[in-house]
C-alpha cells in the first residue's frame, strides 16, 4: 500500500507542475455533483467506499458531505460521515485542483469486541477531471486527524454533475 500512496503523491505533483494556472476560474454557484468513490484507508490498511455530494455554495467554495464504509481488515471496519469544504480552482479548462478541510465522524467496530466513535478534522487536497459536461472524475487524498483512529484516505471517484 505504500506504493499506492507513492504513486498517488507523484501523480498529484506531476499534474500540479504540468498545469500551471493562467487564471483562477470559479465553478458555477449552485452546481451539484453526485458520485461514488473508493480507495485505501490507512488505519486498517483496507479499502473503503463512499457516496458523495458536492455543491458549489460560493465562487471557489464547495460543500462536500460524504457517507462511507471502511471494509473489514485486520479486525477493524467503520462507518464514516464527513462534511468537507473544498476550495476549487481551475488549472486548465477540464482540470481543477482543490485544497480541503472539514469535520469527520468515524465509528470503528473491532471484531474482538468493542467500538470506537471518534470526531476529528480532515485536511488534504484533490483533483477534478471533467470528462464531459455532466461527468467528472476525482482523485483525492486527505488525513483524518482524531484520537487513536486517525489515518489517511486516498480515493478515486466518478460523479454525475446535475
Amino acid at each position: 500500500m505504500k506504493k499506492f500512496f507513492s504513486i498517488g503523491a507523484t501523480l498529484f505533483a506531476m499534474l500540479g507542475f504540468l498545469c500551471i494556472p493562467t487564471s483562477a476560474q470559479a465553478q458555477s454557484v449552485g452546481e451539484t455533483t453526485l458520485g461514488v468513490s473508493g480507495g485505501y484507508a490507512s488505519y486498517n490498511e483496507g479499502g473503503f467506499a463512499n457516496i458523495y455530494l458536492q455543491s458549489v455554495v460560493a465562487p471557489h467554495v464547495r460543500l462536500a458531505p460524504e457517507l462511507g464504509y471502511v471494509f473489514r481488515n485486520e479486525g477493524k471496519s467503520a462507518f464514516t460521515a464527513t462534511v468537507d469544504l473544498h476550495f476549487p480552482f481551475r488549472l486548465a479548462p477540464k482540470i481543477g485542483i482543490y485544497p480541503l478541510t472539514g469535520v469527520t465522524l468515524n465509528n470503528w467496530h473491532y471484531s474482538h469486541g468493542g467500538d470506537a466513535t471518534r470526531v476529528g478534522v480532515d485536511f488534504g487536497a484533490g483533483f477534478d477531471f471533467n470528462l464531459a459536461r455532466n461527468l467528472k472524475l476525482t482523485m483525492q487524498g486527505k488525513y483524518s486527524l482524531m484520537n487513536d483512529t486517525g489515518g489517511a484516505f486516498l480515493n478515486f471517484g466518478i460523479g454525475y454533475v446535475l
